[in-house]
């Protein structure tokens, strides 16, 4: 018999994206739990219909703030392979770059909540001065600190020139003189210790029947990264491990992301020292009459999945599938047997990002509504 049920959200501060985790105590401890989301959708598949291939580029650039690199990247990889082009070496080594530098700028961002989640404030301000170093680059090299929209089909919006490489070169030195330190801060501290050690264990086994990809699935053990295993823009050129813990706990996948970081920042030492000469294209029109494609790159989550097919030069159908689907599913379980006070270490462990995630269902009198962007604007904005 369970003493009570505990509604936390959809708005908390335990969480940073509206979500509704209704859990079955006894005593102190968590008995069952149900997870109701549907607070951020966007419609972004509905929304992308119709839509040149230009204009779709401009709406997967917003579907995520701390993706903004992996959805445009995986959108244009889709198209170029309709289109059978390769981008030049150039231009396949400058997104490389900001696709590195929006991984690592994820990933110490990640890093700084994960600890606030269990009050050490302090290591939050180090991380955010960190990561201010990144954006500070991705500002110069795109204009933008959040939507970078550096990816254009066929080349990049913009070029890199030799003050831009002295720029990354002493700002990345920053942060990778300070990472080793915050790691050793988190293998030995006790109260992080006590907080992320054996908390939301997800074994090998575990990971690989709930097909989970990215930093969970390689905290647990498993080899899996799209970067190595299907290589995309300039990953073939360099050298790089893929980082793995075998604990599959809480603390594992955060270790993982904290050595991810440093071979990011070896990525990008190796991509600005080797960066081929010559120019970048312009932006030509992009004409497809019919075609379907798939794209997937790496995101600082994992592998997140663009599946594009083209009618009559515009969007038929689109359909993303971002990394956090897969964790959504592992999520409850994690949380049974536990104490309420794990809930927001594990939720922010699994890094969950909705906002890539949600689709816009419209349920109403038992029935199923799809509607396209004139009609749901109409009917309820």
């Amino acid at each position: 018999m369970h003493d009570f049920k505990l509604p936390i959200g959809p708005h908390h501060a335990a969480i940073d994206e509206p979500s509704c985790l209704r859990v079955s105590m006894d005593g102190n401890y968590i008995v069952e739990a149900s997870l109701r989301l549907g607070y951020a959708h966007k419609g972004i598949e509905k929304l992308l219909e119709g839509k040149r291939i230009e204009q779709g580029l401009h709406i997967v650039d917003h579907i995520c703030g701390i993706c903004s690199v992996a959805h445009p990247s995986c959108y244009v990889r889709a198209i170029e392979k309709m289109l059978n082009y390769e981008p030049t070496p150039r231009v396949n080594y400058i997104r490389t770059i900001v696709s590195e530098l929006g991984r690592v700028q994820s990933h110490i961002f990640w890093a700084g909540f994960m600890l606030h989640e269990i009050g050490f404030e302090t290591m939050l301000a180090y991380f955010l001065r960190e990561r201010e170093h990144v954006l500070e680059i991705l500002e110069r090299l795109t204009g933008n600190r959040v939507h970078f929209a550096i990816h254009k089909v066929r080349t990049v919006r913009n070029d890199i020139n030799d003050d831009d490489v002295r720029f990354i070169k002493e700002k990345i030195a920053e942060v990778e003189k300070k990472i080793p330190d915050y790691v050793k801060t988190i293998e030995t501290n006790k109260v992080i210790k006590a907080r992320l050690v054996d908390v939301g264990t997800i074994t090998k086994k575990m990971a690989k029947n709930y097909s989970l990809v990215g930093p969970i699935a390689r905290g647990s053990g498993v080899f899996i990264d799209v970067r190595k295993d299907d290589p995309y823009e300039a990953y073939e050129e360099v050298d790089f491990n893929i980082v793995t813990e075998m604990n599959g706990d809480a603390h594992a996948r955060m270790l993982v992301r904290m050595d991810e970081i440093l071979e990011s920042i070896k990525i990008i030492k190796q991509l600005l020292k080797n960066i081929p000469e010559g120019p970048v294209p312009q932006f030509p029109p992009v004409i497809i009459e019919e075609g379907m494609e798939v794209g997937r790159v790496e995101a600082p989550r994992g592998e997140n999945f663009h599946l594009i097919k083209i009618k009559d030069r515009k969007i038929d159908r689109a359909r993303i599938r971002p990394p956090t689907f897969n964790f959504m599913s592992i999520f409850t379980k994690l949380l049974e047997g536990r104490e309420i006070g794990d809930v927001p270490v594990i939720q922010a462990s699994l890094d969950p990002c909705y906002a890539c995630m949600e689709r816009v269902v419209v349920i109403k009198d038992g029935k199923t509504e799809v509607l396209n962007e004139d009609d749901f604007k109409h009917k309820y904005v």
